[in-house]
């Protein structure tokens, strides 16, 4: 026999068997839409938590003050390390040595505490910050102005606070010209930024901050802006090679300072990422399995409802690969179908979704949206169709050897 003779008895032997086909056909089309749409949300989430993270977490180096009794790394033995003390002259020492830093360095002195509103309140970090602090981290000012040298000069109880502040106390909006309370003392919000963080952020003058918080004039810590594409572990060791020779310390343990990289907790979510990644494999191949046994059960069951169509085929000379290959060219055909019907509803689904515009978060720009990609969908039509075709060796195995008297006993 040819293979287009093949090709249509198989096309027969599928149209004449319309239930038995139709839910072959429905076991396909539900684990492929299903693993496409899992896929696609998985994503989707994917993506939305990176391009949050990222929004929130620039890259940048911190250095702090660092100090107590440490165990110096080659000896089992305390030391007692004197904190250095941070210097916004330190600052600029730093950004005078590293050209490539110029507008980059910065400095400020920050405490937690609770920023209230009326009835509401928030968590917030309150930092006292130079006047060109908002504008060397590059953040984006949604109203008013910057900081005025007249806040500076008079330590004005003045304040601009980020996005997550604004979304905790004023999430109607109209933040601007509003009094906010910290440690009983009200600042007037004069700005706000788009700009979001881990935790909400209010910035105030260094001076006010030293008058009405600290109580002195330290800061706590120096901030190195660099840009997304610069080498993060490269400046980390260049600056902390500059502290050591600056300060006369021998190792980083003694040093009286830490840096720390923002980099590390990109490094951090990207971890987490790839396990949520391996999950959603792991659920992948653990239905694909399941999946692939009823598939060889289903066509277990055909081989036993079709015993006597075998046995009549093999009295009129049929031989044994035509056996296998009928039975494999049917499963080709369900398969190939199936598939096809499986990734346009997987696509309709999509559509579907994105199209209800669901929202969610406290920002409403933030929209639910299946990512379908065509990898994903070539990936599960694939592999549907290879264990289709495993899945049926063995029933067309078994039709191909099955012996006159089971046709027999079967009728």
């Amino acid at each position: 026999m040819t293979f287009f003779a093949y090709l249509h008895d198989a096309w027969t032997s599928v149209i004449s068997n319309k239930l038995r086909s139709f839910l072959s056909m429905l076991g396909i089309i539900i684990w492929v839409s299903s693993v496409v749409c899992l896929m696609a949300v998985g994503s989707w989430a994917q993506k939305g938590i990176m391009d949050q993270m990222a929004s929130l977490i620039n890259n940048n180096l911190t250095i702090q003050s660092q100090g107590g009794y440490t165990t110096y790394t080659n000896d089992d033995v305390k030391w007692y390390v004197k904190a250095i003390t941070l210097t916004p002259e330190l600052a600029v020492e730093i950004e005078d040595s590293f050209p490539e830093l110029s507008w980059a360095v910065t400095y400020g002195t920050t405490t937690m505490g609770q920023v209230t509103y009326d009835n509401k309140l928030a968590m917030s970090s309150f930092a006292g910050v130079p006047i060109d602090y908002l504008a060397k981290m590059e953040f984006t000012i949604n109203g008013w102005s910057n900081f005025r040298q007249s806040d500076f000069d008079d330590a004005e109880n003045v304040a601009v606070v980020n996005k997550n502040v604004v979304d905790s106390l004023f999430p109607a909006g109209g933040a601007l010209g509003q009094k906010i309370t910290y440690n009983n003392k009200e600042y007037t919000i004069i700005g706000t930024l788009s700009d979001a963080s881990i935790i909400g952020m209010v910035y105030i003058p260094i001076t006010t901050y030293r008058q009405r918080i600290a109580g002195n004039q330290n800061i706590s810590a120096i901030t190195i802006r660099l840009e997304a594409d610069d080498n993060n572990a490269l400046w980390q060791a260049n600056i902390q090679y500059f502290l050591l020779r600056k300060y006369g310390a021998k190792h980083l343990d003694l040093a009286g300072f830490s840096i720390s990289s923002t980099a590390a907790i990109g490094d951090v979510i990207s971890s987490s990422m790839g396990l949520f990644n391996i999950l959603l494999g792991a659920i992948w191949w653990i239905s694909l399995l399941v999946w692939g046994i009823g598939v060889m059960n289903i066509m277990l069951v055909s081989v036993t409802e079709r015993t006597r169509e075998i046995w009549i085929r093999k009295a009129i000379w049929a031989l044994n690969k035509d056996i296998i290959q009928q039975f494999l060219i049917e499963s080709i055909l369900v398969t190939f179908f199936g598939g096809i019907l499986a990734i346009i509803f997987s696509i309709l689904v999509s559509m579907f979704v994105n199209s209800l515009n669901i929202s969610y978060g406290s920002d409403t720009d933030m929209t639910f949206q299946m990512a379908v990609t065509v990898n994903v969908m070539i990936t599960a039509f694939t592999l549907t169709f290879l264990v289709w075709i495993l899945s049926g060796i063995l029933p067309a195995r078994k039709a191909a050897n099955l012996k006159p008297i089971d046709a027999l006993r079967f009728e």
